[in-house]
C-alpha cells in the first residue's frame, strides 16, 4: 500500500537545510539546485578563510624589510678586474708566438732556402749564438738538418785534428750567412729555453764590455805594435768569460799604464805575461794599490821602455810580497813627480839603480860593494841621513824578494 503521508519537515529537521543552513520557510523549495549550490559555495568560502587564518595569509601582510644597500662601485671594480684578467690571458695566449717570432727575418729550411715557419718541424728549429743581432735578437732560424750536413762536410781535417775540434769545442765552422765562426755548442734550439736566454744575456753584457775596451785602454802612441794585440787579447778574454766586469778592464789598463809591454811580454822565467797572471788571479790587492798610488816607482822598475832591461831580468811584479811593496813605496817622496830629487840628477839615478837591485832576478852580491859605494854619496848631507839607512837595507829586501819568487 502506497504511503500518502505528507512530510512536514525536511530531512534534517525543521528549519534546517541539508547543509545546516537555517531556512525560515519550510515551504520554500529547499531542495532546489541553486540553493544547494550557494550553500556549498558558502561552506567552501568559510573553509578557505579558516585555512588562510591558520597559515597567516588571512591577516594583513607585515611591512617588508628594506633591502641592504649594494656597493655598486665595488662590484663594478671586481667585474672590471675580472675582464682585464681574462683579456690579458687571451692576449698572452695569442701573442706569445708573435713575441717569439716577430724578430726573425728568415726561416731557412734543410736546403738553406728561405721558407715559411710552418715548413720547418718544431723539433728541428735552431739558431746560432754567434749570429745574434746587436740588440740580442734572433734573426735567422735554421733547420737543424742543414747544419748537421754542413758540419759533416766541413770536417775534412785529419782524424786527430777533427777529434781535437770536437773535444775542445773550437769555433771551427763558419756561418754561411754572417761568416762568423761557431762551434757545435753555439747551436741552440728555437725558441730559446730559459738557460739559453741566460747565455744570451751574458753575450750582450760581453758586447757592452768589448765596446768599452777601446775607451778604457789608453794605448801609448809609441807602442803602436802592441795596440791591436792588447785590445784583441782583452776582447778575446771577454768573449771567453775571463773578463766579466768593467773593473777588470780598468785594472788591466792600470797594469799597462805603469808596466807597458809587460802586459803581454812572456819573457819571465815563471808566470808568463801580466795579462795571463791577472786572469789567473796572481795580482793581489796590494799590487793594484801599489800601481795606483806609486805609479812612478812601478814604471821605473818594470816598464821596459824606461828600464831598457829584459823582462826575464826582473822578478814579476805580482810576486812581490806586501812588505816589499811597502818598502819600495817609501821612496816615492824622493823620486816621484813631486819628489825631492830632480830627474836625471846623480842622487835621483842612484836611488833608481838601488831599487832595481831589490827586484833583480838573480844574485846581486857581486855588485854589493859598488852599490854601497853609490849609497855613501848621501852621507855628507844630513838631510838624507834617513835615506842612507833605508837604501842600505836593499840587499836584505832583495833576499826577501828572491825567496818569495823561488
Amino acid at each position: 500500500m502506497a504511503d500518502n503521508r505528507v512530510r512536514l519537515y525536511g530531512q534534517n529537521g525543521p528549519g534546517l537545510t541539508r547543509n545546516y543552513a537555517y531556512n525560515s520557510s519550510s515551504n520554500n523549495n529547499s531542495n532546489s539546485n541553486s540553493e544547494r549550490r550557494r550553500n556549498r559555495e558558502r561552506v567552501a568560502l568559510d573553509m578557505n578563510n579558516t585555512i588562510h587564518e591558520l597559515y597567516g595569509r588571512g591577516t594583513p601582510a607585515s611591512p617588508v624589510r628594506k633591502p641592504k644597500a649594494v656597493n655598486v662601485s665595488k662590484y663594478e671594480k671586481m667585474l672590471k678586474n675580472l675582464e682585464n684578467k681574462n683579456k690579458n690571458n687571451n692576449n698572452n695566449k695569442n701573442n706569445k708566438p708573435n713575441n717569439e717570432n716577430k724578430n726573425v727575418v728568415s726561416w731557412l729550411n734543410k736546403g738553406m732556402a728561405e721558407s715559411k715557419k710552418s715548413k720547418i718541424p718544431k723539433n728541428k728549429r735552431v739558431f746560432l749564438l754567434t749570429d745574434l743581432a746587436k740588440n740580442g735578437k734572433i734573426k735567422q732560424v735554421w733547420d737543424r738538418r742543414f747544419l748537421n750536413k754542413f758540419i759533416e762536410s766541413a770536417e775534412t781535417l785529419p782524424v786527430s785534428r777533427r777529434r781535437e775540434v770536437r773535444e775542445n769545442n773550437d769555433p771551427f765552422f763558419t756561418s754561411p750567412l754572417t761568416r762568423n765562426k761557431f762551434s757545435k755548442n753555439d747551436i741552440k734550439a728555437y725558441p730559446p729555453t730559459n738557460a739559453t736566454k741566460g747565455i744570451i744575456k751574458q753575450i750582450m753584457n760581453r758586447r757592452v764590455l768589448e765596446s768599452k775596451v777601446n775607451t778604457l785602454m789608453k794605448i801609448n802612441n809609441r807602442d803602436y805594435l802592441a795596440r791591436s794585440n792588447i785590445l784583441d787579447t782583452i776582447k778575446r778574454g771577454i768573449r771567453k768569460g775571463d773578463i766579466t766586469t768593467e773593473k777588470q778592464i780598468k785594472e788591466l789598463a792600470l797594469i799597462y799604464k805603469v808596466t807597458g809591454r809587460e802586459l803581454l811580454i812572456s819573457g819571465h822565467k815563471k808566470g808568463g805575461d801580466y795579462y795571463t797572471a791577472y786572469v789567473d788571479g796572481k795580482f793581489k790587492p796590494h799590487h793594484i794599490k801599489f800601481m795606483e798610488t806609486k805609479p812612478f816607482i812601478v814604471s821605473q822598475l818594470y816598464d821596459p821602455f824606461i828600464t831598457r832591461n829584459k823582462a826575464s831580468g826582473t822578478v814579476p811584479l805580482y810576486k812581490l810580497p806586501s812588505s816589499v811593496v811597502k818598502y819600495l813605496s817609501q821612496f816615492e817622496k824622493y823620486v816621484g813627480s813631486n819628489g825631492l830629487m830632480k830627474p836625471a840628477t846623480r842622487g835621483y839615478n842612484i836611488i833608481i839603480r838601488v831599487l832595481r837591485q831589490v827586484v833583480r832576478d838573480g844574485y846581486v852580491n857581486y855588485r854589493r860593494k859598488q852599490t854601497m859605494g853609490e849609497i855613501s854619496a848621501f852621507k855628507n848631507n844630513s838631510k838624507f841621513s834617513n835615506l842612507v839607512n833605508e837604501l842600505s837595507e836593499y840587499y836584505n829586501w832583495h833576499e826577501t824578494v828572491r825567496n818569495a819568487s823561488s
